[in-house]
């Protein structure tokens, strides 16, 4: 409420301030509205930063040390293609092993994961999840570099990281999809310095927003929120791809056109508050909230109180009317019970079912965060319940915590008849309880008829809350339009109301995979078998409870673990030299020989630019293509060159000049590295402690420190055998290998650079 004084209105409103100052009493608001109240726009949470908890060898936990956080997104429709990478550093002597979290923004689609490793961004790749979980526990029994990300409960993902080297950075990236803002002025992204754990200050921040850099700043607040505005998107949205052509439809019809056919606020009112041991943080919240929403009921209501863990405890009164005293004695009743155990929905609506029989015109209304622990804790078990337990009762969930079960709360709303709200803030709360006595208009019965040879997924039950949006996401036959033959109507007043927008469609990408996420939620829902719901994630690349994104170190560790690669490596930054790359005088020793192509440089503008061209220091000028592959499948304009071989070395500046779709002139500055020079090579050879019979060599890059650019180093034993040699930091290699190996004749030591200039050193062994 900023700097507006709070008001003392009604003594049974004033609250120990956990939201904010009081509002006024919602049902005195209420009686001067003439109309029902539209549903309040839900709350939207936006994207924040990650953290990594880090466990040592003892079993001391800390958080490491975050760095820099570098946001990179793109407008897709009425949603945004994030990509969020965050740079962490240990500090410390020890070998961790660490927990990535990352507050996802409301609505996001987790649609990729990457990992440095040895100086390269690795990409993650989507798997079934146990078999990933076999990969990531054989890799780092191996000690090897790899990363796991799991669906963990409600909105909450983890990645589990191992190992992050002493002193050294561990660079994580993350990509999602994630929805745009509406505010007065339209559409907008909205970034937030918010971390997942603690309010720490950020070191450094940026973020580039349709390939502008529109934020970077130091010692940013947690506080901060940054918001760019974003083009309008179109009702309809589009893509075309291979596998079918699929849209995105938001429904929102003119309500001037429509009746009111608001619903009465039931008489009844049964309140549980979730008492169980996850809601100990939540609970001085809850309790906030109970005073509001009771007070807000009209006064003819009545309600009866009960507390929900292992068991689902009502209070010893019955029914009573919404008075000040009644609801001191309830709030009184909750503080009464210290939260433990877990959390059994199914017990809940089956105990609210046993005391509403026989009460007409009931309603359960719950607070606390709707994921299920204890007894049936699966969406489609519980709405297989609900019919039995609760068949006329609507259910208000209220939800409350940083991890909700969102999905679960919708489709108990939805099947029974009621509305949900997540609680953020106060004004959330304030929203709620204005509108819970008024009932909100909404549009019921709508039919949807599509074409022969096309499916059509909604977001919800097919009805339309005024002041809210459904989506119909609808997949045809590739090369057909998804609009042809599709039909959306309801009936108003005997006849029938046309929904579908009349507006041109939008082709923009991301819309494939918002309907691979409702197919997946929909085969969850239905209880469908896991290989189903594994393929569709794995077709879509969109995450689901079954499956889990895993980053290996290299290709061939993908191979040996029978994972499929969809997703191709980003090209790293152009690094040339003038040598003569094709006569390596034979110093790649292994079979497959690296094989260098033309220098490229990628700019990123959006795809639709008219184009992009790159001018040379050397006087040449270069046209861009887009190619839709580059930086891992997300897309980028690429130019490639040659140097010629005298040119010296150095770091030279080369000019981007982008024409952008609405004719404007972009000038941005790209730049390559000449490196003629071969690395130096420093070669030890020690007993392993730690692995008897074995030989730790060490191959080091001398004096390079942070400008080290060793890039691979293999060594051929005098007995013939080749290994290649692991980076453990920058510019440091090594590998073990059997004494044996070590005769009597010649060790050979080869390293490349990321220029491709080659060093070779040779060693006498006795």
């Amino acid at each position: 409420m900023g700097s507006q004084r709070c008001m003392r209105a009604v003594a049974t409103l004033l609250v120990s301030g956990v939201f904010g100052c009081a509002s006024p009493r919602p049902s005195q608001l209420g009686s001067r509205l003439p109309h029902p109240a539209a549903a309040p726009a839900e709350s939207f949470d936006p994207g924040g930063v990650g953290s990594l908890e880090t466990r040592a060898s003892s079993g001391d936990t800390s958080r490491l040390s975050l760095r820099l956080v570098r946001i990179v997104a793109q407008q897709r429709g009425d949603m945004a293609e994030v990509e969020a990478t965050h740079t962490f550093h240990n500090d410390g002597d020890a070998l961790l092993e660490g927990t990535f979290r990352f507050p996802m923004p409301d609505g996001a689609l987790l649609t990729g994961l990457a990992m440095m490793i040895d100086g390269k961004l690795m990409q993650g790749e989507l798997v079934e999840r146990e078999k990933a979980l076999k990969a990531y526990q054989a890799v780092v029994d191996g000690m090897q570099d790899p990363a796991l990300l799991e669906w963990e409960h409600g909105s909450v993902f983890k990645m589990r990281v191992f190992p992050i080297e002493p002193q050294r950075d561990k660079v994580v990236t993350i990509r999602y999809l994630t929805p745009l803002r509406p505010s007065a002025d339209g559409l907008e992204f909205v970034q937030t310095a918010r971390g997942a754990a603690g309010t720490d200050v950020l070191p450094e921040l940026s973020i580039d927003w349709q390939g502008k850099r529109v934020f970077d700043e130091k010692q940013v607040e947690a506080s901060r929120v940054v918001s760019v505005p974003a083009k309008p998107a179109s009702a309809v949205l589009r893509e075309q791809r291979a596998d079918g052509a699929y849209s995105v439809i938001r429904l929102s019809p003119d309500w001037k056109r429509i009746p009111s056919q608001a619903k009465p606020a039931p008489k009844n009112w049964f309140v549980v508050v979730d008492t169980s041991r996850s809601a100990l943080e939540e609970l001085p919240r809850e309790l906030e909230a109970l005073r509001v929403v009771l007070a807000a009921l009209p006064p003819t209501a009545r309600f009866r109180i009960l507390t929900s863990d292992l068991e689902a405890k009502p209070a010893p009164q019955g029914l009573s009317p919404v008075t000040p005293s009644a609801i001191d004695d309830a709030v009184h009743f909750v503080e009464a019970v210290a939260p433990d155990g877990a959390s059994d929905l199914g017990r809940v609506l089956e105990v609210v079912g046993g005391l509403a029989k026989g009460v007409p015109d009931s309603a359960l209304l719950y607070l606390g965060d709707c994921e299920p622990t204890w007894g049936l804790t699966t969406t489609p078990e519980l709405l297989a319940l609900l019919p039995r337990a609760l068949p006329k009762t609507p259910i208000f969930p209220l939800m409350f915590g940083a991890s909700v079960n969102d999905d679960l709360a919708a489709e108990l709303s939805q099947q029974s008849g009621g509305r949900r709200a997540r609680i953020r803030r106060r004004e959330d709360l304030d929203a709620f309880a204005k509108t819970l006595p008024l009932g909100v208009p909404t549009l019921d019965g709508i039919e949807v008829e599509a074409a022969a040879g096309s499916e059509v997924l909604a977001s919800g039950p097919l009805s339309i809350e005024q002041g809210r949006e459904l989506l119909l996401l609808v997949k045809a036959p590739a090369g057909h339009d998804p609009m042809l033959g599709l039909s959306v109507k309801a009936k108003v007043n005997g006849a029938a109301l046309d929904l579908l927008p009349r507006v041109p469609a939008e082709d923009t990408g991301g819309v494939a995979r918002r309907f691979g996420a409702a197919l997946v939620r929909k085969l969850e829902k239905q209880g469908s078998p896991g290989p189903d719901v594994v393929r569709a994630s794995l077709d879509y690349g969109v995450m689901s409870k079954l499956t889990s994104f895993l980053v290996l170190e290299s290709e061939e560790a993908y191979a040996r673990f029978a994972i499929e690669r969809k997703n191709a490596q980003l090209a790293e930054a152009p690094r040339v030299t003038g040598a003569n790359l094709e006569n390596t005088d034979g110093a790649d020793i292994s079979a497959d020989r690296i094989q260098p192509g033309d220098p490229e440089i990628l700019i990123d503008a959006e795809q639709g630019a008219l184009s992009v061209k790159v001018e040379f220091p050397f006087g040449e000028t270069k046209v861009a293509r887009y190619d839709v592959e580059a930086r891992g499948g997300r897309g980028a304009w690429s130019v490639r060159f040659l140097v010629a071989r005298d040119t010296p070395e150095g770091k030279y500046e080369a000019r981007a000049l982008i024409v952008h779709a609405d004719g404007s002139l972009e000038t941005k500055q790209v730049s390559y590295t000449v490196d003629n020079t071969a690395p130096e090579l420093d070669v030890k050879l020690l007993s392993s402690k730690h692995r008897p019979g074995l030989v730790e060599v060490t191959v080091t890059q001398p004096n390079a420190g942070a400008l080290s650019d060793l890039k691979r180093v293999e060594l051929q034993t005098p007995q013939g055998s080749v290994y290649q040699l692991r980076a453990i930091r920058w510019g440091t290699f090594r590998a073990f290998v059997p004494r044996p190996e070590l005769g009597r004749g010649t060790l050979r030591v080869v390293g490349f650079d990321q220029a491709l200039n080659h060093s070779v050193k040779e060693l006498a062994l006795p």
